[in-house]
């Protein structure tokens, strides 16, 4: 399975050590340039940052067009790949799973992730015979994107949705896309560098979020009417969220998804 590493060309330190990771895995990766708020034009960024819940910065927009660049390529091929951003810490166990997931089917995006918050997981699931790793339906999740496969149907899905509606901050804008068919892996077999941690991992690079660290304000709103969209958008957003809990809740179960610190 191919590997897709989400990396800014200015963080040398997170390229190096994600293709070190890649090499001691045996993982086939490829470097994708991400994007920067230096690469995003001015009307492209006064055309998206109002399509969200709440006005989106730069950076973010950045961050999302990053991740799309990736599920361009994956939507053209035939085959699952898995994203990574370059401060994603992968468990050892990641080649044998990849194997699993390629030869899966009818599933469109599985997480590998997981950040101390609690996800709605399927109360059934799908367990290897050799690997210590089971697979949960995700039916919803909060936060993460660092960490996932994606299979060429489900880049289409998250493609057609940009299309249609427009961009969100890149891990909300996958977890509220009811329309994949998601699973989760338990235990967690990635975390991002500012969780190690918590989870009690050694974390090998600077686990400051480039991200937060460009003070980019978000863009003003244009008026009280336009402060009433978007919060209605958030409120409506809430309540699809409350919707598919209680469609999924007796089927399911809320919580946390821990790792093997000892994979890491």
């Amino acid at each position: 399975m191919k590997t897709y590493i989400l990396n800014l060309p200015s963080a040398q330190e997170r390229r190096t050590y994600q293709l070190q990771q890649a090499q001691r895995l045996g993982l086939d990766a490829e470097i994708i340039a991400a994007r920067s708020p230096a690469d995003i034009s001015e009307q492209f960024f006064r055309e998206n940052a109002f399509s969200w819940e709440r006005p989106i910065k730069i950076t973010e927009v950045a961050c999302f067009m990053s991740h799309h660049a990736a599920w361009e390529i994956i939507a053209r091929s035939d085959a699952p790949a898995l994203v990574l951003e370059d401060d994603a810490l992968l468990a050892s166990g990641t080649p044998a799973l990849l194997n699993w997931l390629s030869a899966l089917q009818e599933v469109d995006y599985v997480s590998l992730e997981t950040r101390q918050r609690k996800k709605l997981l399927g109360t059934h699931s799908i367990a290897h015979a050799d690997i210590q790793v089971s697979l949960h339906p995700l039916l919803q999740d909060r936060t993460g994107a660092a960490a996932y496969v994606l299979w060429p149907a489900g880049a289409r899905i998250l493609l057609q949705k940009f299309t249609q509606k427009g961009m969100g901050l890149a891990d909300a804008f996958i977890s509220s896309t009811y329309q994949l068919k998601s699973w989760q892996t338990v235990p967690a077999m990635a975390i991002q560098a500012d969780m190690a941690t918590a989870y009690g991992v050694a974390c090998p690079i600077n686990s400051n979020s480039l991200i937060a660290r460009e003070k980019m304000p978000s863009p003003p709103t244009r008026g009280a009417w336009h402060d009433f969209q978007l919060k209605s958008r958030r409120v409506m957003a809430q309540l699809r969220m409350a919707a598919r809990f209680l469609s999924c809740v007796w089927r399911a179960r809320r919580q946390y998804v821990g790792i093997d610190p000892k994979a890491f």
